[in-house]
């Protein structure tokens, strides 16, 4: 699990800022501040490993975010000379990881910034040991010198070499944070309801798109919508435990009333149509109302992501009445019990309200908030 991300020279941080993390995270607060900065760290990374694996550059317009040119995110008050500065810190067993990226402009693109310095350092009972980072035929690796490694994160270490007489691990990133592609995300800008969708391939990595443009897509694929959802998410034990069986039984909360038809209508065709009551018609997006389709790919993302992966949310409130926003909340923080981190940018008080009073009743504990 992320537990820190720290920012220096991006856009409005000028000096470091670190921004601690747990399993739900609320961004909330006057416009302007750095809310949305902080997310796009974590997007510009997926991103730029969704345009090359092995990439040294740091991709600044893609799926996720797009930002211009390096001079409209490089922060403006401080020395052109100054690198922009990444710090991602993750939980690893019973000791932490410490990745710190150094972006600096490049010459010839100005809509990307390369990377020109990476550091890791692995914490261990709170000491922290500097370390050297390889690439070996695109896979990071990080070699630690000579270091007692807890039982609990030796599963981490693939290997061991012997260099001038002195034992050394290595720490194969692949299998290890940071794995920034898979972070689901679901951005305020969302596509809102449509007759019929486009049909996409199947990706490497199943999400729902920046926009929920691909919502329709995920759920008209026969092994997704057939996916068992884990038992915390089971919202109607009475209906299917499957990802489309359970994206109704949670429409039917939050909306007191939702059911879902999807149809492959020819080789590039999607229709989805949708219900706001608990009857057999069915409707074309567009007669049943903005908050349905807006709702749809928060949870169609919650119940797909895995244990590991982290699901990023603006604006969940967006369409929704007070009541069915606070149930979103709740969903949310059912989802981070499953394993999945949880950051919410959010300006409704009922988003803040409906995750406390998932602490209230124990869906939640107030530690992982």
């Amino acid at each position: 699990m992320l537990t820190e991300i720290g920012l220096q020279n991006f856009k409005c941080f000028g000096d470091m800022v670190r921004v601690p993390l747990k399993g739900v995270n609320l961004f909330t607060g006057i416009n302007g501040r750095g809310k949305s900065t902080v997310l796009q760290a974590l997007l510009l990374m997926r991103q730029s490993l969704e345009y090359s694996r092995v990439t040294t550059q740091l991709t600044l317009n893609g799926s996720s975010v797009e930002l211009g040119s390096f001079s409209d995110i490089k922060n403006s008050a401080t020395s052109p000379s100054l690198p922009i500065q990444f710090i991602f810190v993750f939980a690893v067993g019973d000791a932490s990881l410490k990745v710190h990226y150094y972006f600096k402009e490049n010459p010839e693109d100005d809509l990307a910034a390369d990377l020109s310095r990476m550091d890791t350092r692995m914490i261990i009972n709170g000491e922290s040991l500097g370390s050297t980072t390889l690439k070996r035929e695109g896979r990071y690796f990080v070699i630690i010198d000579g270091v007692e490694v807890p039982a609990s994160i030796e599963k981490f270490m693939i290997s061991r070499i012997e260099e001038s007489g002195k034992m050394k691990r290595i720490v194969d990133f692949l299998d290890t944070p940071p794995d920034f592609e898979k972070i689901h995300y679901v951005s305020a800008n969302r596509i809102g309801p449509r007759d019929f969708y486009p049909r996409q391939s199947t990706f490497e990595f199943p999400n729902v798109g920046a926009r929920g443009e691909y919502t329709a897509n995920i759920l008209s694929l026969s092994k997704k919508k057939q996916q068992t959802v884990t038992e915390i998410l089971v919202e109607d034990d009475s209906a299917p435990h499957t990802v489309l069986g359970q994206t109704e039984a949670w429409l039917g909360k939050i909306f007191n009333g939702g059911k879902i038809e999807i149809k492959n209508v020819d080789a590039n065709i999607v229709v989805m149509q949708l219900n706001s009551e608990r009857t057999a018609s069915v409707y074309k997006p567009l007669n049943v109302g903005f908050g349905y389709s807006y709702a749809l790919p928060i949870i169609v993302s919650g119940l797909i992501a895995t244990k590991g992966e982290m699901l990023i949310v603006e604006n969940p409130e967006a369409h929704l009445h007070p009541y069915a926003q606070s149930h979103i909340a709740r969903f949310l923080a059912q989802v981070s019990k499953n394993g999945v981190q949880v950051v919410i940018e959010s300006h409704s008080d009922h988003i803040l309200n409906g995750l406390r009073v998932a602490v209230n009743k124990q869906i939640l504990d107030a530690e992982d908030l």
